[in-house]
Parts: C-alpha cells; structure tokens; sequence
C-alpha cells in the first residue's frame, strides 16, 4: 500500500518529533510513504534528520525521508501537513506569567487561557497563517492538523481566516482508545490493575466527553447499564484525599489536581478531563474574594523548571540520533502519537474514532454549529464528523461560551492587530476581572514581546 506524504513543521518538538518519526516508519499504512521534517533551527533538523535515518536503517522501513529549514521546498503534494512548532515556548510562557501575576492573574499553565493564553496566539497565529498561505499554493489537498497550543485558537484561525484549506485542531489528552481504558478503570467499570481491556467490556462502556480544548468533561458514563457517574465521583474522592495528604507534587500544573477536578465535580455533576488546565479556566480558585479557596489558590507557572525539561528531553533525543543510546531502545519504548494514529485512520479508512477540534456541527444541540469543540468524531480523508452528543449542561454551558467568546476575539485580535479587540479578549477571559489590570497587561505584554509580534502591534 502506498503511503501518504506527511510534512511535519516544527520537527524538533518537544512532544511530537520522535512520536511521528516512530509512527510513521513502524505503521504498516504509514512506511511506505514521505516524512518530511522541517525546522528552522539547522542543528534541531539535523538531530531529527539522523535520528529518522537510523530508524528506517535499523527497521529497514520504505520510508523516504526529506528535510529543510525552508518548508517550501518539501511540502509541494503533501497529503498532511502537521504544525507542531513554537516560538520560544518557555521563555515567552514565562514573560506572561510574571508580568501577569504583577496584576493578581495567576496561569499554572500561561499557554492556552489567561492574558498567557491571548498572547501565544498573538504569536502563534501569523505564523500558521503564513503556513496555510503556502499549503493553498503548494499542497491544496493536504490536511492541516494543528498540534500547537492554544489549540482551539489557532484551529479557529484556520477556519476564519483561512477557510479555503482543509483543517481540524488535535491536543494529546483525549487519545482514544487510551482515554476510554482510562475512564473505564477510573470509573470501577473495570478492575483499576486491568492491564488490557477486552472488547466485550469496551462495548458496554458509554461515555460522553465534550467542550472547548482543554475544557472538557465528563457529562455521564454507564456501563452495562449501569450509571458509573457515582462511582467515578468517588474514586476522584478518595485520590483527592490522598493526593491532600502526601502533597508529592509541588510544580504548578500536576499539584492537587484532583483536588480541584473534586471541587468542580461537586459544583457541575461532571469531571474535567484536563484538570491541570481546567483549574486555569475558571475564577474560583484564583484567590479572590473573602473565603479562602479548597484546596488552595493555584500556583505560578514554573517556566524555568519547563525550560531544564525541555532540555532534558532534546539531550535524550540528541543520544538516540548520534548512536550514543541504542536505537534498539527507540523502537521498543516509543509510540505513535495522537496526530499520526489519526493520519494513519484516515489513510488506511480504519473507521476508528478520534476525538478531534472542529466545528460543533450540532453535535451539541444547544451549542452554535461553528462552535470549535472537542468532540469524538469518526474520520475519513473527507475529514471529521462529530457524533451526536446532547446538550451541554447548564452552568458548563455559560462557561464553554465565555471561553469561545475569548478564543474568537483573540483570533481576530491576531489577524487584525487592533488593540481594541485585544482589550476586549483580554476582559473576556474568564479570570482577569479588572479591566484597568486588563488594560496595563495588555500593554506591557505588547513592549515585553514586541520582537516576537507583528510590528503593527507597536506602531
């Protein structure tokens, strides 16, 4: 079978590089194909040039291998085209964060809600844009998938701005199948030790999970019939309490998830599934107002400590490349990835579900059909289609529609480079509550960050 071409921009990834480099050359639907690595750091191509050319040697894989700092050259015919990069990720992360936290605003996160949030994809967007330009001239046919954060924004983006490719959003966090094994131990449907779960178990297990990215919940679950949603609740519980009394984790992003995710079970009758962001996206616990916040008042991103990861990580993958580790390890502990499973289901027409970022469609009744959501979707090379999944509840609904409304201002923030959107996004956000602090963010933001933006911001 004859393989597609896939164009992955941003080739040195912190997350996505090896993973596609894996997939792509160990998939019996994939191998036959082009992987195309582009970066624009020469040294980060050349690592991740070495390192796909000791795995198609050591699995004497069909693969054809290109690469370039210039994406023109190599992404002409592309059948997808995976937008995996960053601008000074960790860096620029934490300028948001401590400038923000000068105004009381607290990101455990600071890339995808908050003022941290508006400007990645103040930073983001015209690069993907540009991108989309070249993929109209270049590749007309191939699918774009995004896998940058904010990922809802730069999906919004492509489908108001560049409308005329095709499109959808990914994040790694609802992976399927993983994510339905996950809620069906963490549920009790299956023992919590089941190591592999069987299809005649999977096939009674119904679940629902939708919202924007990095805001979505588990509206219900049943097994067999039975409603799980109970059981789940208290198995949440129980690992709150015990996360309260070992507190092993002190960085922002993993501390007291659960106790957080606990906390907006009980206010919503629904879990989130991303409680590392979720906990960023909502007011209640950046320590406003007079009662103290339970568990506590989220923390500040630690944007060095994300930057020695990062490096950590780049070391590993530099040893695999120059032969210093085995590639024999590559091949054994790695793993496709979210995005090349999906490009893989399109392909071959596996007929697997995904959950995929893209218009609602109705999937979500009460919910506008161009709302961009994350929803399980069945998926061909004609694209996604969201299966149907009910209504949002009240008091979520409120929520996912002032978290859309300030993706969609950010956007056209982005594209149009007028302040006064931008101020209008930032007093959207759910967590900034004072539009003087908004406004003095904002503008400090634009001087801190000015050689990372279009100059018309500063103008």
């Amino acid at each position: 079978m004859k393989g597609p071409k896939v164009t992955v921009i941003g080739a040195g990834s912190y997350f996505f590089g090896k993973p596609a480099i894996w997939n792509m050359i160990n998939s019996e639907y994939l191998k036959n194909g082009t992987l195309a690595l582009v970066d624009t750091d020469p040294k980060a191509l050349d690592v991740m040039m070495k390192l796909a050319r000791r795995t198609i040697e050591a699995t004497k894989a069909s693969t054809k291998l290109i690469g370039s700092i210039d994406r023109r050259e190599v992404m002409k015919d592309s059948d997808f085209i995976v937008l995996t990069f960053s601008n000074k990720n960790a860096f620029y992360r934490g300028v948001d964060t401590r400038i923000t936290g000068k105004y009381g605003v607290t990101m455990c996160s600071s890339d995808t809600i908050g003022p941290g949030g508006i400007f990645r994809a103040l930073r983001e967007i015209p690069e993907v844009l540009a991108i989309a330009s070249d993929v109209k001239k270049l590749a007309k046919d191939a699918w774009v998938i995004n896998f940058i954060n904010p990922t809802s924004v730069l999906g919004i983006a492509l489908m108001r701005y560049a409308p005329d490719i095709k499109s959808f959003a990914l994040c790694d966090g609802n992976h399927l199948p993983y994510t339905r094994h996950h809620y069906m131990r963490l549920s009790g449907a299956v023992p919590q030790d089941t190591e592999k779960v069987s299809p005649e178990d999977e096939a009674k297990f119904n679940i629902k999970i939708a919202g924007v990215n990095h805001f979505t919940w588990v509206t219900s679950c049943s097994f067999d019939g039975k409603d799980m949603m109970p059981s789940l609740h208290e198995n949440i519980r129980k690992l709150a309490q015990k996360e309260w009394e070992t507190q092993p984790n002190f960085k922002a992003k993993p501390r007291l998830n659960m106790n957080y995710a606990l906390q907006l079970f009980d206010v919503y009758g629904a879990y989130p599934t991303a409680p590392s962001h979720t906990k960023e996206y909502v007011p209640f616990f950046q320590g406003y107002g007079v009662t103290p916040n339970e568990p506590e008042p989220i923390i500040k991103f630690d944007a060095y400590n994300r930057e020695a990861e990062m490096k950590e990580a780049w070391a590993k993958t530099e040893k695999l490349a120059n032969g210093e580790t085995p590639i024999e390890d590559f091949l054994k502990l790695s793993h496709g990835d979210h995005a090349t499973d999906i490009i893989e289901g399109m392909w071959g027409n596996l007929k697997k579900p995904f959950f995929i970022n893209s218009p609602n469609r109705g999937a979500v009744k009460n919910m506008p059909d161009d709302a961009f959501l994350e929803l399980e979707c069945e998926i061909d090379m004609n694209g996604p289609k969201p299966k149907p999944f009910g209504v949002m509840p009240r008091g979520l609904l409120g929520l996912e529609m002032q978290v859309l409304d300030t993706h969609e201002l950010t956007a056209e923030a982005a594209v149009t480079c007028e302040r006064s959107t931008l101020l209008k996004a930032m007093c959207t956000d759910p967590i900034v509550n004072n539009i003087g602090d908004a406004r003095n963010i904002m503008n400090e933001l634009l001087i801190a960050e000015k050689d990372a933006l279009p100059a018309k911001w500063n103008k």
